[in-house]
């Protein structure tokens, strides 16, 4: 669990101690939320799901790829090659 996760949870369950009933509830679920989320999804579901999918879960796909190759000017647009312009031939020595 992350130390941010840490601070936050007992924030939120410092609120379970106040006299308000509605702030009770708002505590104790905010640091259940974060708990789950610290937990389940950061340690155990993410991990399990980039091992399942092996070196599929670090690949672009393939219209990110595509993106990625075409060369992009300053405003974002495709650049265009830019015609080439016809150069006189020398005269003969």
């Amino acid at each position: 669990m992350t130390s941010a996760a840490i601070v936050m949870v007992t924030v939120f369950a410092g609120f379970v101690f106040l006299s308000l009933v509605e702030m009770k509830q708002m505590g104790f679920g905010l640091a259940v939320a974060v708990l789950l989320d610290a937990f389940l999804v950061r340690i155990m579901i993410l991990p399990s799901a980039l091992t399942l999918l092996g070196r599929a879960s670090w690949w672009p796909s393939r219209t990110m790829r595509r993106a990625q190759a075409q060369p992009t000017g300053a405003a974002g647009s495709p650049v265009r090659e830019a015609p080439q312009a016809a150069v006189p031939s020398s005269p003969p020595v």
